[in-house]
C-alpha cells in the first residue's frame, strides 16, 4: 500500500488552508476534522483495496516480429463490487522496445478490461516475462500496487509479415489469372516436357529426328523453365553485420531477407538451404521444400547471432565445393569487408567455376551521406575524405566480384528481401541456373 494520487492534492489544500488559521483561529478544528476524515477515508479506501483480488491474463507464450510493432493483448479482472481504477505497467526484456509500457482503465464489476500493450522487436531470441505490476485504487486516497500473472516467455522471430503480404498478393495474382491462357515466355528451360508437331517459327535444333522418321513429319521437342533447382542461403556472422541500421542490425535484416527468399523459393517449387558462416561454417537447414522444410529453415535463422568475429570467405568456399554436389544459386548476404576484400573475391573465383554466386551486398547509409556532405571544417573534411574512399574500394570490390562471374545486388539493409528476391526471380527469368 502507498498513499494514492488524490490524497497527496488534498494534504497540500489543507496545509495552504492552515494559512488562514492564525487570521481565523477557530479554523484549526475544521482542519482537523478534514484532516481526520480524510485519513479515516484512506484507510478505510486501504481496507477494501486488500479485499480485492486481481487477475490478470498474458498469453503464455508471446511471439513479436522483428523490426515491426505489435500490440500485446492483457486482461484484467476483479471481484470487486465497484469500479476500481487500474494501472498496468510491465517491463519488457532487452530483445524489444520500449523498456516499460503502461496503460490505465477502469473495470466495473463484473467486466473484463482489456488492454493493448505496444512493443517492437530489436533483436532476435527468447527471453523470461516477468509478471506485470497493477495499481489499484477506488478513490485515489490508498493505492494498492500487486504483482499479478504468471511468468510468460517472449520470442522476438524474424517478420513473417512481409511472407504474409507477399503470400497474400501471389494468391490475388494467380485467382486473377484462373480462366485465362497465359502466353510462352521468352527462352526456354532444360527440363524436357513434350513431342509436339513442328510449326513454323520453331528452331532447327528442337527437332527431334528420330520421332521425325518414324512418324513421317517433322516432331519438336519442347521443354519447360526448370524446376527442383537449388539455392543456397549464406549469412554472414561477422562483426561488420552488428551494425545497426534502422534500430536492427545487418544481420536482423539479412535474416528477414533470408526467410522472404526461402517462402519465394519455395513458392517456385526449388529447394532452398540455409547456412551461417564466420570463422567456420554451420548448416542450418539444408536443401529441401516444403512448409515442414521453412519452419525449420525459420527456426534456424531465428536463432542466428552475430559476434566480434571474422568472416572467412573462403573457408566458406572450401566448404561449399566439398558440400554441394550439383549446380547452385549460392547468395550470400554480407557487408562488404573494407580492406580484406581479396579473400572475397577468391572465394567468389572458386565458387563461380562451378555454381551461381549471388553477393547481397547491405550498403552502409551513413557512410554513404558522410561521403556526400560538405564539408564545413577540417574535420569534417577529413570525415568525408575517408567515407568517399571507404566507397572508392567498395566500388573496385564490387566490380572484381561481377568479373569473376559473380551477381551482385547492393542495396539498402532494409530492403534486403525484396532485392534478393528480384534477383532470384530475374535468375530463373534469365535461366542463369
Amino acid at each position: 500500500m502507498r498513499p494514492g494520487p488524490h490524497l497527496v492534492r488534498i494534504l497540500g489544500l489543507l496545509c495552504l488552508a492552515a494559512l488562514l488559521v492564525p487570521l481565523v483561529p477557530g479554523f484549526v478544528f475544521v482542519l482537523a476534522a478534514a484532516l481526520a476524515a480524510v485519513l479515516a477515508s484512506a484507510l478505510a479506501e486501504a481496507w477494501l483495496l486488500h479485499r480485492v483480488a486481481i487477475t490478470v491474463d498474458v498469453p503464455a507464450s508471446l511471439v513479436v516480429p522483428l523490426g515491426d510493432q505489435e500490440l500485446l493483448p492483457v486482461a484484467l479482472r476483479t471481484n470487486s463490487a465497484r469500479p476500481i481504477h487500474l494501472t498496468l505497467r510491465q517491463v519488457w526484456p532487452d530483445v524489444v522496445e520500449p523498456a516499460a509500457a503502461t496503460r490505465r482503465g477502469v473495470c466495473r464489476p463484473g467486466e473484463l478490461l482489456r488492454l493493448e500493450l505496444p512493443v517492437r522487436g530489436i533483436a532476435r531470441g527468447k527471453r523470461p516475462l516477468s509478471a506485470p505490476s497493477v495499481a489499484a485504487f477506488f478513490w485515489g486516497l490508498a493505492e494498492r500496487i500487486t504483482s499479478a500473472g504468471e511468468v510468460a516467455e517472449l520470442s522476438v522471430l524474424p517478420d513473417l509479415r512481409a511472407v504474409g503480404r507477399l503470400h497474400a498478393k501471389l494468391n490475388q495474382f494467380v485467382l486473377r489469372g484462373l480462366g485465362t491462357r497465359t502466353s510462352a515466355r521468352l527462352g526456354k528451360g532444360r527440363e524436357f516436357d513434350r513431342l509436339r508437331d513442328y510449326v513454323r517459327g520453331d528452331e532447327f535444333r528442337d527437332i527431334a529426328w528420330k520421332a521425325s522418321a518414324r512418324h513421317g513429319k517433322l516432331i519438336v521437342r519442347e521443354y519447360r523453365i526448370d524446376r527442383s533447382q537449388d539455392v543456397l542461403v549464406c549469412l554472414d556472422q561477422g562483426h561488420r553485420m552488428e551494425a545497426r541500421v534502422a534500430r536492427l542490425t545487418k544481420l536482423d535484416h539479412a535474416v528477414n531477407a533470408a526467410v522472404l527468399l526461402a517462402y519465394i523459393c519455395n513458392r517456385m517449387e526449388d529447394r532452398i538451404g540455409l547456412l551461417s558462416f564466420a570463422t567456420d561454417v554451420t548448416l542450418g537447414a539444408p536443401q529441401g521444400r516444403g512448409s515442414a522444410h521453412l519452419r525449420r529453415f525459420t527456426a534456424f535463422a531465428a536463432s542466428v547471432q552475430g559476434g566480434h568475429l571474422h568472416s572467412d570467405y573462403l573457408v566458406l568456399a572450401a566448404d561449399l565445393r566439398r558440400r554441394l554436389r550439383h549446380r547452385t544459386l549460392v547468395t550470400i548476404l554480407t557487408a562488404l569487408p573494407e580492406l580484406e576484400h581479396e579473400t572475397l573475391l577468391q572465394a567468389v573465383g572458386l565458387l563461380a567455376s562451378q555454381h551461381l554466386p549471388l553477393v547481397v551486398v547491405l550498403t552502409d547509409p551513413q557512410l554513404e551521406a558522410a561521403a556526400q556532405l560538405l564539408p564545413a571544417d577540417k574535420a569534417e573534411l577529413a570525415r568525408t575524405l575517408a567515407a568517399q574512399d571507404v566507397l572508392w574500394g567498395r566500388e573496385q570490390t564490387v566490380r572484381g566480384l561481377r568479373r569473376r562471374g559473380a551477381l551482385v545486388v547492393e542495396t539498402p539493409p532494409g530492403d534486403a528481401g525484396t532485392a534478393a528476391m528480384n534477383a532470384y526471380i530475374d535468375v530463373k527469368r534469365r535461366q542463369l541456373l
